[in-house]
Formats: structure tokens, sequence, C-alpha cells
């Protein structure tokens, strides 16, 4: 009774009992740690992740920071490092796709590839990654119809390889030059090639590579189209076809094409490829904000980008890890340009790249298509408030998720997304910035803003990628 460190006072009702030992003392607590006192809490929350990865936020439910990184986590976790975010106007998609996918990546020396569609609310004229490019000390690569943009040359050996590569099965290699005109002749038509324009045109293309290969020249789609109106003697002979047959049968494919390319796809490919457009390492923005949504300009250009960007990979000797980033996918998947990723997503894992898409909505994506098959192959998913109940119901679907998944996505708050990696149970997840990369990767009212430029400037100094 004498220790002045121990209370004899137990908080009972009777505190003579207290005074006598008939309760238990009730010593003052100890000074302790969170590690200590674990043991204590029999139900202790787990993080849905590992530490391995790049941080995206907190899990909602544990407190736990959220890990996750899908070239990393492959094949461990993910069955393929494909990623695609679905939400509303105004959820915070692009910030997450920006901060998560592009940002820190450059962190771990990748390569990001960005397709832009989205005009900048500052500057309609360019897209709303162009301010972000020039931070890291590039200019964006543009493309307009008329003329004043970007110009990719098809035929461009860095672009497309002239013939498949024979090492490989086919379907793990990029395009040729042959499926890329083919690809383009598909577009332009809006159906399919048939057999004998088909034939007319690969003829042609063999006759301008044996042409130019002679000159040093590197061949142009306007070649092409002039030797499908004039198809060689040699060519003729070869075939055992009269010259005027053989016009004829690409008569129809050929106009097409030169209407094209004088009009609607003016400036796109048919020249010489520009010399600013490289893909160098760090961060490369292709802008196609200017493109019209309707037309064959926005799906062609999407098409020679990718078979570019994988026939680099493929050829690299060096090679980086890549992700390649597609802001309003949407617009993608009504094209073929839908089949030439889906090859493309089949020699991912070989080469290192990561697949980005971004969507309003499932709605956004045709079934039974090959966009829609894409999408079923991401293994990793993000998806953010539905404000429709169709809209919710169709991405628990569309994603095998619970049901219970979709009060949670009509009900997600700004910055929150529900995350499924794998096979694992979906998690609802807040999603982090730093104040910088807050205004980095909001839109370019925060990059063009006076107060903001002043902040970029104290925090961080512009540097090359």
């Amino acid at each position: 009774m004498s220790r002045p460190d121990v209370s004899w006072d137990a908080g009972r009702r009777s505190r003579t009992g207290s005074t006598y030992g008939l309760y238990d003392p009730a010593p003052e607590g100890g000074i302790s740690t969170t590690r200590q006192t674990e043991i204590s809490n029999l139900a202790v929350p787990w993080s849905p992740t590992s530490y391995k990865g790049l941080l995206f936020g907190l899990d909602l439910e544990s407190g736990w920071g959220v890990m996750h990184d899908p070239i990393f986590a492959y094949p461990n976790t993910v069955n393929n490092a494909n990623v695609i975010l679905i939400g509303d106007l105004g959820s915070a998609k692009s910030s997450g796709g920006k901060t998560w996918g592009c940002l820190r990546p450059l962190i771990l020396n990748r390569n990001v590839i960005v397709v832009d569609k989205k005009p900048s609310d500052s500057n309609p004229e360019e897209g709303e990654y162009a301010a972000l490019s020039r931070f890291f000390g590039r200019e964006p690569i543009t493309f307009k119809i008329g003329g004043g943009g970007a110009c990719l040359n098809i035929f461009d050996p860095a672009i497309s390889p002239e013939v498949e590569d024979t090492r490989t099965n086919g379907s793990e290699a990029p395009p040729s030059q042959a499926q890329l005109l083919r690809a383009v002749a598909t577009e332009v038509l809006g159906r399919p090639v048939s057999s004998r324009e088909g034939k007319a045109m690969r003829t042609a293309h063999h006759r301008v590579l044996k042409e130019t290969h002679a000159t040093g020249r590197t061949p142009t789609i306007g070649l092409v189209i002039a030797r499908m109106l004039a198809p060689s003697p040699i060519d003729c002979e070869e075939l055992q076809i009269d010259r005027t047959v053989l016009r004829e049968w690409g008569y129809d494919l050929a106009f097409e094409l030169e209407r094209f390319v004088d009009e609607d796809l003016s400036g796109l490919i048919d020249g010489e490829t520009s010399e600013n457009v490289i893909l160098a390492d760090g961060l490369t923005v292709f802008d196609v904000s200017q493109l019209p949504e309707t037309g064959p300009a926005l799906a062609i250009i999407m098409t020679v980008i990718n078979t570019w960007m994988t026939n680099r990979l493929f050829r690299a000797k060096n090679r980086r890890q890549t992700h390649f980033i597609v802001e309003e996918a949407w617009h993608v998947v009504q094209t073929s340009v839908a089949k030439v990723i889906r090859r493309n997503q089949k020699v991912s894992r070989a080469i290192g790249l990561s697949n980005w898409f971004m969507f309003h909505h499932v709605s956004d994506i045709p079934p039974g298509t090959e966009a829609e098959a894409i999408i079923k192959e991401c293994d990793t998913v993000l998806v953010y408030q539905q404000k429709k109940a169709p809209d919710a119901r169709a991405a628990v679907e569309m994603f095998d998720l619970p049901a219970s998944s979709y009060g949670t996505i009509l009900n997600l708050a700004t910055g929150t997304c529900l995350m499924k990696i794998g096979n694992e149970a979906p998690f609802e997840v807040k999603h982090l910035r730093s104040d910088v990369e807050k205004i980095l990767t909001d839109t370019d009212k925060a990059l063009t803003a006076q107060k903001m430029n002043e902040v970029i400037t104290d925090e961080l100094e512009p540097h090359a990628a």
C-alpha cells in the first residue's frame, strides 16, 4: 500500500474491496510502441499488395499503402502487364494514369509513349500532355491534316520492316510494310481489301521496293499509288496478266488512296518521315488531339505508331521496359487499329511492353470485337466511379467483379477506384499524389497558371528525360 507507483483502485464499485486486495491491482500503463503492442490486436488488417512496386495510394479498408507495378508483378501476380482504367469524366482517372503510369515509371528508367487525344483546357490546339512533355525538355510530336505537323512514312524501315521477320512464327513479329499497307487500305476503303485489289497492291509495292533500292531512295505511298495506276510491264509479264487487267484490279483502291492522301490524310503519311519524329528514351508524346474523330486519319496514325513502337522494341539490343498509354482510348476501339493493338499485345511480354488504356465506360467497347478481347486481357483493372447504373453493372460483368462491387462503383469518391490485380479480390484504394505531381498531372490550367509555374520552379528544375 506504500508503493506510490501502483494504484490499488481498479475502478470497481467497492473501493473497500479494492483496498483489501479482493480485485486485481490496476497499475498505470507503461510506455510502448505500436510494433510491441501489435500482438494485442488479434485482427490486424493486412495490405492487399506486397511492398514491391510503385506506390499508387492507400487501401481504404486496411490503411496500408498499395504498391503495384504491372511489369514487375509478371508472371507471379499477373499473366500480362496490360492495364485498363475506366471512369466517368471528373473521376480523376487521368490523374492516376499520368502519375502511376507515366511519371513514376520514368524514375525506374523506363520509356513512356503516350498517344494524347484529349485537347488541353488552356490551349485547345494541343493535347493535355503537351506541357508535361515540354517539362521534360521535349516537344510533343503533333499531327495536323493539311500540313504544319509531323509526317510518318509507312514505308520507312525504322517504322516497319520490308518483310516479316522469319525468325518468328508471324504472330510474334511486328507487322511488315505489306501488312501495314493493307491496314491503311482497309481503313480507307471502310471494308476488307478484295483478293484482286490485294494482288494489285502487293505487286505495286514490290515493284516500288525494287525501284527505290536501285536508286537509294525510300519508297512512299505516292509511288505505290502511281505503280497501281501504271503497272510495270515486267510484273505483267511475270504474272502473265494483261497490263490493262492488272490496272483495273487496283483502280478503285488506288483512286481511294489517292483521294485520301490528298485530302483526309494530307500531310500525315504522304512524304518522308519528319526529322522531329524520334522515339527517344524517356517520355515521348504523340499529340493526335487535332485529328478528327471521324474518318481514317486517327486510326491510320494510331496503326503506324503502334507498328513503329513494336518494331523498335522488337529489334532493340538493350531494350528498355516501356509503357504505352492511350488516352481517350474509346476512339481506337471503333476502328481497325484494334486488330493491330491486339497483335502487339501478344508480343508485349517478349519485348517488355505494358499497354495502358483509358476509357469512360464499358459501353464504349463493342461486344464481340478485337477491342473487347484487348480489354479482357488486361490483368490490372482500375474502375473509377460510374454514375449510371447500367455502366456500373457492365463494369462488374466485364471484369468479373463481385456483385457487391456494383454499389461501390456507383458511389466511389473522386480519386478513388476499385482495383483488381490478376485473380485477387478487388479492393477500394485512394490515389495519392505529391504536391509537385498534382501540378504536373492536373489539367493544363494548373500548368499555365503563374502561381503554379512559380511552385514548379521552386520545387524542381526542368531537365531532359
